[in-house]
């Protein structure tokens, strides 16, 4: 894996424990495809270095991103909320490529996203660099959304169960929102088996597959 040397990151969350599934959720199966290997194909794609946190259920997550070329960092504090994995993982990226252009987050547990919105994501940063770029859903901030350099150190600070979306909040003047529906993705949260049933029957013209 390149060190990034003025390019963004991309971290893939997958360590939440998915009580609300009842299983491991990161290994349901999408088009035949454990989850979270579906999610960073669609990572690596976009060309960039690209690091996975795994927390809960991380010792039978890890064997089926073994052969991928990517880097997997395990937080074993994952049951103290969002805020404190991302925190985690900022930290971890900082270390391992301390000359990164920013962070972009995404989850593991939104298959559907295709392979447009992540470029798009990326591209837009490379024209305002110092800018927040974000995903709309319903008119607000939310994942995927890269975060530039500057905020690392806030993003490293974050604590409990609120993830980013309080920098999102305080920063919304600097926030660049990205309608997906322009970039073909589906901004699907895999929670429950339902949801799952939902991803594994999209439209018929869907385009996402990796």
């Amino acid at each position: 894996m390149n060190s990034a040397d003025g390019t963004p990151v991309i971290l893939l969350l997958a360590a939440g424990e998915g009580a609300r599934f009842g299983g491991i959720k990161q290994l349901a199966e999408v088009d035949g495809e454990p989850m979270i290997r579906r999610s960073a194909r669609q990572a690596l794609a976009c060309g960039v270095p690209v690091r996975v946190l795994l927390g809960a259920h991380a010792d039978a997550v890890a064997p089926v991103l073994a052969d991928l070329p990517l880097e997997v960092q395990v937080h074993s504090d994952w049951s103290r909320g969002m805020g404190d994995t991302l925190a985690a993982g900022v930290r971890g990226l900082q270390a391992r490529h301390p000359h990164a252009s920013g962070v972009l987050v995404a989850l593991a547990d939104q298959p559907r996203i295709g392979q447009r919105l992540l470029p798009a994501l990326l591209e837009a940063h490379a024209r305002s660099p110092r800018g927040i770029i974000a995903t709309a859903l319903d008119g607000r901030a939310g994942p995927p959304a890269l975060f530039p350099r500057d905020d690392f150190a806030a993003l490293a600070a974050l604590t409990g169960a609120h993830g980013a979306r309080v920098l999102l909040q305080r920063e919304a003047a600097r926030v660049t929102l990205l309608d997906p529906h322009d970039h073909d993705a589906d901004l699907l949260d895999i929670d429950t088996p339902a949801d799952l049933a939902r991803a594994s029957h999209p439209p018929a013209d869907a385009t996402d597959r990796p």
